[in-house]
């Protein structure tokens, strides 16, 4: 059960930033900015939900649902992004990417 809802907080993190890039992306649209910033509010807020319910599948293991929890969003938002708005991720960034998936496996791991 802890890994349907660490997916659903992955997939409402991810949501969020997208949506609030979206608002971002919207020079003079204040409609456009208004809808990302309360689409993307509203949905990270309750993705917490599901981070509290990994918290208590894993009560005596809260630093690795925490990694688990960070780790998997931020990388999802990461990947996400670059191919929605099109960003070029040069080597670097990739490998930072990949760095922190291996840091998150062994954190998992150890």
């Amino acid at each position: 059960m802890p890994l349907a809802y660490l997916g659903l907080f992955w997939a409402m993190q991810v949501f969020a930033s997208v949506a609030f890039k979206f608002g971002s992306a919207a020079n003079e649209n204040r409609k456009r900015w208004l809808l990302g910033f309360v689409s993307g509010n509203t949905v990270g807020a309750a993705s917490i939900v599901f981070l509290m319910k990994i918290y208590a599948a894993m009560p005596h293991e809260s630093n690795l649902a925490l990694v688990l929890a960070n780790c998997g969003s931020f990388i999802g938002s990461q990947i996400l992004l670059a191919l929605i708005f099109r960003s070029r991720l040069n080597f670097p960034q990739w490998a930072g990417i990949a760095l922190v998936a291996v840091g998150t496996a062994v954190a998992t791991i150890g």
